[in-house]
């Protein structure tokens, strides 16, 4: 799978992801709202604050006092498991 080039989160809880070699998907994240550890996700402005991996999508804890805390994370792999589920 090629690398992520840019992620944009949609106001519906949607992610549109872009990859290096054009391919793009739209990844509806609404039904994993509902389950640990990304229920914290539907604060929309938490879940509109992302960071950009070569191959993952983080979202930092706001109320975390050292960045050493692991983030949030979904992973390419994570995507394509769930469409395919």
């Amino acid at each position: 799978m090629s690398k992520i080039l840019k992620v944009t989160p949609g106001d519906d809880y949607t992610l549109l992801v872009k990859f290096e070699q054009g391919n793009k998907i739209l990844f509806n994240m609404k039904p994993m709202l509902k389950s640990q550890p990304f229920r914290s996700l539907n604060d929309l402005t938490r879940f509109q604050n992302i960071v950009l991996e070569e191959k993952a999508i983080l979202w930092l804890d706001p109320m975390a006092p050292d960045k050493s805390i692991v983030p949030l994370r979904l992973t390419v792999d994570n995507m394509l498991f769930t469409i395919r589920g």
